[in-house]
C-alpha cells in the first residue's frame, strides 16, 4: 500500500450517461477514485454496460469498485437491462420468502451483476419499517422485527457473496422512526439511545462480520448527538463510537450520497467529505458526476498537506478498502455474454 496519501482514493464518483465522455476519462485517470457508482442513466444494454465497466477499469490507474443500487421493488436498476428483474419485489415481500429462496434469488442477482463486472450492490436495507412511510424506506425494509430483518439481510449478503459481489448494509444507525425523506431534507430520529441501540442497530450488531460495507444515514440522532442538528454521516459518536468501537465493525464505511438534500447545503463538496471522513467514514460518495469529487479531492489534498487530516487515519481507511479487493470476484473484469444469459435463466427459476 502506498505511503503517500492520495485523496482521490477516499471518493466514489458517478458518470453522466451510458458512455464515458472524454472529460470523464480524464477525470478518472487523474482522480484515481475508490470507485464509480452506476445508475439507470448509465444502463442501456448488457453489452454497453460491459463496455462501460471495462472502460472505467482501463481509465482508473488503481483498482476501482463498480457499484450500483440494486434492492428490488422501486430500487431495481437491472430492470433497465431486462424486464425479468421486475420479478424482484421490494424487501417487504421478500421477507415472506424462505431463506433458501431468498439466498438463491440474491445469488442469481449477484451472478448477473458479476457478469457485467459490477462489484458492489448497495443492499440490503436494514432500516426497520417504523413510521408512516414518508422517509422513503417503507416497503424497502424487511419489516419491523429486528431479528427478522437481520435474518433476511444475512441471506442477501450470503447470496451476493457466493456470486462474488459485496453487499452493503444501510443506513446506519437506522432511518426507522423518521418521517422525512433524506433525499430532500434532514430527518430527525425521535428515538432514545436505548431503543436505537437495542432495536434499530441490532442488525448491524448481528451482521458486523458479514457485511463488507455499511452505508451511513443522513438523519440526526439527538439522543446520541444533542445540540445543533448533526447528520449521522458526520457523527463521530455514531461512526467511530458506536459502529467501530462499540459494535466492533471492521469493514468499509461509505456515506450516503453527499449531494442529497439532507446534507448538500452544509458546505462545499470537500468540506462534506472531510466531515464524514473525520467522523469515521472511509469513503465519501457523490452520485451526480465527477466534478464534485474532483473539488473534494482538491480540498482533501490541502487538508492532508496541512496535517489537518491524519495520514495514519488515511492509511487505515485504505487498508480496509484494499481488504475489500481481496474478496473473491471483487475487481474482476466483465464476463463473456453467455454468463449474463445464464444468470437470467437462474434468476427466472428462483423468482
Amino acid at each position: 500500500m502506498s505511503e503517500t496519501p492520495a485523496p482521490g482514493r477516499l471518493l466514489v464518483c458517478a458518470l453522466e450517461g451510458p458512455e464515458l465522455l472524454r472529460h470523464e476519462e480524464a477525470a478518472l485517470r487523474e482522480l484515481a477514485p475508490a470507485g464509480v457508482i452506476l445508475f439507470a442513466r448509465n444502463l442501456k444494454s448488457p453489452a454497453q454496460v460491459r463496455d462501460l465497466v471495462a472502460g472505467i477499469r482501463e481509465c482508473c490507474p488503481l483498482p476501482a469498485l463498480v457499484s450500483i443500487d440494486q434492492e428490488g421493488g422501486t430500487v431495481n436498476r437491472l430492470t433497465a437491462l431486462d424486464e425479468v428483474f421486475f420479478r424482484l419485489p421490494p424487501a417487504r415481500v421478500q421477507a415472506a420468502w424462505s431463506v433458501e429462496r431468498l439466498r438463491a434469488a440474491w445469488r442469481a442477482v449477484g451472478e448477473a451483476l458479476r457478469a457485467l463486472g459490477i462489484d458492489v450492490a448497495f443492499a440490503p436495507v436494514v432500516d426497520l419499517d417504523d413510521g408512516d412511510g414518508r422517509n422513503a424506506i417503507g416497503p424497502r425494509s424487511f419489516g419491523t422485527d429486528p431479528g427478522r430483518v437481520a435474518a433476511c439481510a444475512r441471506e442477501v449478503l450470503l447470496g451476493l457473496a457466493e456470486a462474488g459481489v459485496a453487499g452493503c448494509a444501510k443506513h446506519f444507525p437506522g432511518l426507522g422512526g423518521t418521517d422525512l425523506d433524506t433525499h430532500r431534507a434532514l430527518a430527525e430520529s425521535p428515538l432514545g439511545a436505548d431503543e436505537l441501540w437495542e432495536r434499530h442497530v441490532f442488525p448491524y450488531r448481528v451482521l458486523k462480520d458479514m457485511a463488507p460495507l455499511v452505508m451511513t444515514a443522513h438523519a440526526w440522532y439527538p439522543a446520541v448527538d444533542p445540540g445543533d442538528p448533526l447528520p449521522g454521516t458526520f457523527s463521530r459518536a455514531l461512526l467511530s463510537g458506536w459502529l467501530r468501537e462499540r459494535i466492533g465493525y471492521g469493514g468499509v464505511v461509505i456515506t450516503d450520497d453527499l449531494g442529497m438534500g439532507a446534507v448538500a447545503d452544509r458546505g462545499a463538496p470537500g468540506e462534506l467529505a472531510e466531515a464524514a471522513l473525520r467522523a469515521g467514514a472511509d469513503l465519501a460518495l457523490f452520485c451526480r458526476d465527477v466534478d464534485d469529487p474532483r473539488r473534494a479531492r482538491d480540498h482533501l489534498g490541502l487538508r492532508l498537506e496541512a496535517g489537518a487530516l491524519s495520514a495514519e487515519a488515511w492509511r487505515e481507511k485504505q487498508a480496509r478498502l484494499e481488504t475489500l479487493f481481496t474478496h473473491p470476484g471483487i475487481g474482476d473484469p466483465p464476463r463473456p455474454p453467455a454468463a449474463w444469459e445464464i444468470a437470467l435463466a437462474t434468476f427466472r427459476e428462483t423468482c
